[in-house]
């Protein structure tokens, strides 16, 4: 994948015109140019004035997946993917600029708490021990985390999965689910899921523990078609992180996100991405 030469990377947006239309126009990508711009540093934001501080600068710095498609990726040096399309019609509805920042899945967290990005859209999972650490919107995506590979024909007893050998994100939900699930197994630590799938392709795991949007990303047409889901490890909702205490700036991506789902562009996001659609109850119920 091409190499990026700055940590930051800039996408400037120009809001105005109707919130559903630019809305529609951020899936589509249109009108986005990406361009490298410094900005001044700012004095430490205080606890409750992230949202003050994002439209002073007029610029939204969000963690973003550095390679783990179809959240996000490089394409040509361009970020891209569901999670980038987030962001993007994010900043467009916040009428600010958008600062991309691609991390790794462990880096996610440290970067919100030591105050290098205002938010993490990042395939975030929730669970106890994150949720001491940081504060979750609501649900913008409806998924699931599991172990693919090879099919076995019912649900395997944990004992079958005895030193073998199953890739995974290193400091992703999905990694604490499956040493608390399957403890015998062997478990292998990748960066990211394209290098997961890679070392699938190649043979050297025998199975793959990621959300199900993950093996569709595998391009092998008849590697993805003979890789099945074999064992569930939780239902797993993305969420968009926010600080501790920043009440203000999560209920205005909260507004956003609701805004969003009534209007049809997350469903619309999930079908370029994720080459399906949202579940049609989706969004009509609160998903805490």
């Amino acid at each position: 994948m091409p190499h990026l030469s700055k940590p930051l990377m800039t996408q400037t947006i120009h809001a105005g015109g109707n919130r559903r239309r630019l809305i529609a126009g951020a899936v589509a990508g249109l009108g986005l140019l990406l361009a490298k711009t410094p900005f001044a540093q700012l004095a430490p934001v205080k606890a409750g004035d992230a949202l003050d501080q994002i439209l002073a600068r007029r610029v939204l710095r969000v963690a973003v997946p550095k390679e783990f498609p179809p959240f996000g990726s490089l394409k040509n040096g361009n970020p891209e993917g569901y999670d980038i399309a987030i962001a993007r019609m994010l900043a467009i509805d916040m009428k600010v600029k958008l600062e991309l920042v691609p991390v790794q899945s462990s880096d996610r967290l440290p970067y919100l708490r030591d105050g290098k990005v205002d938010l993490i859209i990042a395939s975030l999972g929730k669970n106890a021990e994150r949720e001491k650490q940081i504060d979750f919107t609501i649900a913008y995506a409806p998924l699931y985390n599991g172990v693919f590979g090879p099919p076995y024909g019912g649900v395997p007893e944990p004992s079958y999965f005895k030193e073998r050998r199953i890739g995974v994100t290193k400091g992703s939900l999905e990694e604490g689910l499956l040493l608390a699930r399957l403890p015998g197994a062997a478990v292998v630590r990748y960066d990211n899921s394209a290098a997961i799938i890679d070392a699938y392709l190649k043979h050297e795991i025998e199975y793959i523990a990621a959300a199900n949007v993950v093996i569709e990303s595998i391009k092998d047409v008849s590697a993805r078609d003979r890789t099945r889901f074999v064992l569930m490890l939780n239902e797993s909702p993305c969420y968009i992180g926010v600080a501790k205490n920043e009440d203000r700036l999560l209920a205005r991506v909260n507004k956003f996100l609701r805004e969003a789902g009534e209007s049809q562009a997350l469903a619309i996001n999930a079908m370029v991405w994720f080459k399906a659609t949202l579940p049609a109850n989706f969004f009509k119920r609160p998903i805490s």
